[in-house]
Formats: C-alpha cells, structure tokens, sequence
C-alpha cells in the first residue's frame, strides 16, 4: 500500500536552518549589544558631573542654619545622587526639636531642594542673662541661646522641661493671636491651694492671677474685661476662681493692713 506522507530530503531544508540559525545569532548578538552599550552608558554617567549633587537648595528656615540642615540631613555637594537616602536624611533632620518637618526633593538632574517646617518659638525663658526658646510643642531648648528675645514672644519665668510647661504651651496655642501678644511675661507660681497658679504681666500694665489648666477658657475673655475698667484704672485681674478686679492701690491698702495686723 503506497504511503501519503510528503519526504522532505534534508538538502531541502539547510537554507532555511541557516536562515533561522543567522537570525537567532543577530538576535543574541543584539542583546549583548544592547548590554554592553548600557553598561557604558551607565559608567560614563558615573564618571560625569551629572551623577553627583552640584547645588542644594534650602528653604523654609529661620531658626535653624543651612549649614546644620546640611550636617544633620548628611547632604553634600558632590555626592552621589542616586546614594542619598531622603527618608534617612529626612529622619534625622526631624529629630532636631526646632525643626517640625522636612521635605527633600530632587529637581532636575542633580540639584536637591530641602524645605524646612519649623516649630514655632511661643515664647523665651531668661537665665543668666540668656534668653531660650520655648517652642509650640511645650519644648524648652536648653542649647542656643539668644542674648535677646526676638519679636513680641512673652518671656517665661520659674518654667523647666515637663508636663507643667506643656500644659502651658498647649493653653497658650488656644489663646487668639491679639491676647497672646498682649502678654508681656508668664511667671510659674505655684501656692499651697494652687499648684498650677501663674502670675502675668501684661504689655498694657495690668497683672493677671490665673490657674493653667482654666487659663485659655478665661484668659480669652481678657480683652472684654479690660473694656470695662475705667480709662488709666490698672491693677490685678483674678481669673483663679470667677473674674475680678482689684486695683494696686487697693492692693496696696489690703497688704499694709495685714502688715499692721502681724
């Protein structure tokens, strides 16, 4: 019986095994082409100016230099810009107290931007001459100090690092803006009945006695109850228990009867 099946003699087929086989080659050679040239083009930047930082930009400080954003964020011309780590560098610039948060961003080819947040200073503690910030976050700063405090801030008095001072702090955020620049200082002076009470001078000559922890609820109230003194009156303005006033003269007067009475 005669078979259907098509014979294919081998001599038939070479041209077409080279063809594919001259293919696959150009194929392979390609690739390695391909590789070759990236791995120059990859050395070559390398060796370029292209890969290494040639400016940094910083902004958004006041308080804090560049030269110690550059230090602590470990940011340098001429390194590497594919070796920065920013969330390192990011991290270690948010540990400083003054600086709330910072942002590192490549622009271009090889120029970093560092924007920096700072915590605001709410107010100075003197010491010896020395003026510290106390920040938003109810941190006093124990290092860098100033020889004077900067702009309107009240300065603080009898205040160290802890819970009392964030409390502080925290009532002081609350106030409106108008009320925190009438105080000209905050003094720490805890009583046997009031371990919280603080004494404030304020910029128009009056003097408040208040407890901290009911000290932004009352002292917002500041301003309507100076509007009702009689013009030139000053004195004492008791926020502890209620709201009332007493002059210094009647001040005055009660402190020399107890003093005739002893």
């Amino acid at each position: 019986m005669a078979s259907n099946k098509k014979i294919v003699s081998i001599e038939s087929r070479i041209p077409e095994l080279k063809k594919y086989r001259k293919k696959k080659l150009i194929r392979h050679m390609s690739i390695l082409i391909s590789i070759f040239v990236l791995l120059i083009l990859i050395t070559l930047y390398f060796l370029s100016p292209l890969s290494k930082v040639q400016r940094i930009y910083v902004d958004g400080n006041h308080q804090v230099d560049e030269q110690t954003i550059l230090t602590e964020g470990d940011l340098n011309l001429e390194a590497f810009v594919f070796g920065i780590n920013k969330s390192k560098s990011t991290a270690a610039l948010e540990k400083n107290p003054l600086i709330k948060k910072a942002k590192i961003e490549l622009r271009g080819l090889n120029t970093l931007r560092v924007h920096i947040t700072e915590n605001k200073t709410i107010g100075y503690q003197g010491k010896n001459g020395q003026y510290f910030d106390i920040l938003e976050t109810g941190k006093l700063l124990t290092t860098q100090p100033k020889q004077f405090p900067i702009g309107n801030n009240p300065i603080f008095s009898g205040f160290k690092n802890g819970q009392v001072l964030e409390d502080m702090v925290a009532q002081l955020n609350q106030l409106p803006e108008g009320v925190l620049l009438s105080i000209s200082e905050i003094h720490f002076a805890p009583t046997k009945s009031d371990d919280e009470h603080i004494s404030l001078y304020m910029n128009d000559g009056n003097q408040v006695s208040a407890t901290i922890s009911t000290f932004a609820e009352k002292m917002a109230h500041y301003p309507s109850i100076v509007a009702q003194l009689k013009d030139g009156q000053k004195g004492i303005i008791d926020l502890e228990i209620g709201s009332y006033f007493r002059t210094y003269l009647k001040d005055k007067e009660e402190k020399a009867s107890l003093d005739k009475k002893n």
